[in-house]
This record gives structure tokens, sequence and C-alpha cells, in this order.
């Protein structure tokens, strides 16, 4: 802030006391007009910072996206080979041919950016069309992680069953829970599917790249 002093001569006229007013009130508005110029370039920075940011983050999730999508595929791949172990051994009764396969491994999207500038007030700043579009798209890259977190789940529990029969034997009940687990994880693996087909159109549009 400016400090405004009025002059040490004192007044005499009533042209010298209007003078002295408007040298405070031209004083003042000069004051407030460099205050709000400086919070005009300080907010500015601000957003641009925070676009800055928001950018690189949903370029690396854009990127993670794709691997995402990758694994989802491989892990789908993976688990029908499975089911038609199981079927096949449900079917004649005998050890499995081929080792069930579990494995798995699932790329995490980012929202540090995101979350760090909502919380400082940055985001105010935006237009409200642009900031739908980034509140969308990280609403969507959270919805496919409490997706991904479902399938991992079943998937951990058909991972425990088989983990009972190392030699491949499956009892029936291990062999009927086996092949719901695997049923459940493949629901939720084309429901996981669709949402990052979701996340990657938002993640795409560039209508708002800066």
């Amino acid at each position: 802030m400016l400090d405004v002093h009025p002059p040490h001569a004192p007044t005499h006229t009533w042209r010298d006391f209007f003078i002295h007013i408007a040298t405070i009130v031209i004083g003042l508005i000069i004051a407030v007009g460099l205050e709000q110029t400086v919070e005009l370039f300080h907010h500015h920075h601000q957003l641009q910072k925070a676009r800055e940011e928001l950018r690189e983050e949903m370029d690396s999730n854009r990127r993670g996206a794709a691997t995402q999508l990758a694994c989802v595929h491989q892990v789908q791949d993976e688990l029908n080979a499975d089911m038609a172990l199981l079927l096949a051994h449900r079917a004649t009764n005998q050890p499995l041919t081929a080792k069930l396969n579990f494995d798995w491994s699932f790329r995490r999207s980012r929202s540090a950016a995101w979350n760090t500038n909502k919380q400082s007030g940055a985001l105010d700043l935006m237009p409200h069309p642009e900031l739908a579009h980034y509140d969308y798209t990280f609403t969507v890259a959270q919805v496919v992680m409490d997706s991904s977190e479902k399938w991992e789940t079943e998937i951990e529990i058909a991972k425990a069953i088989a983990a009972r029969s190392p030699n491949g034997t499956l009892s029936p009940q291990d062999t009927t829970e086996l092949i719901t687990a695997i049923s459940n994880t493949r629901g939720y693996l084309a429901r996981t599917e669709r949402l990052i087909a979701f996340e990657q159109g938002a993640l795409n549009d560039s209508s708002f790249d800066h």
C-alpha cells in the first residue's frame, strides 16, 4: 500500500483547501489503481502457473491412460486363458494342464496438481467452462481408480484361492470359487476399460490448451 501524505503547509483559502482535497483524492486513486494492478498481475501469474501444472499432469495421465488400457487388455487375456483351463479341468476332473496366471500391474493416475491448486483457490480464477473441463477430467480419472480397485481385489482373491492347490489339483469348491472370482474380475475390468475410454476422450480434448 502507498501512503498518501497531506501537504505540510497550512491551507488559508478555499482554493488551497480544494487543491489539498484533490491531491489526497488523486493520491488515493493512484494507490488503489497500483494495488489492483499488482493484484491483477499476481492473479494472472497464479492462473498461468496452475494451467502449466495441470497441463503437465494431464500429459502424464494421457500417457498413463494408454498404459492402463494395455494393462486391462493383458489381464483380460490372462483371465480368458485361466477360465479355459478351469472349464476344461471341471469337465475332465483332471489336473490343470498349465499354471493359472493372476499377474497384474496398473498405473495410477496423477492428481496432485489438481488437488493442490483447488485447495489454494487458484482454480477460482479460471473461466467456468475451462474449470468444468478439468473437473470432469480428473473426476473420471478418480472413477477409473475406484473401478480398478474392485478388479484388483477380485484378482487377489482368485490368486489366494489358487494358492490353496499349488500343484494344480483343485477341489470342486476351489474351481467354482475361482470361476466366480474370474467372472467378477472380468466384469470390473470391462467397466474399467469403458471408463478409461471416457478419460482418454477428456484428456485428448484440446479446447482449453494454452
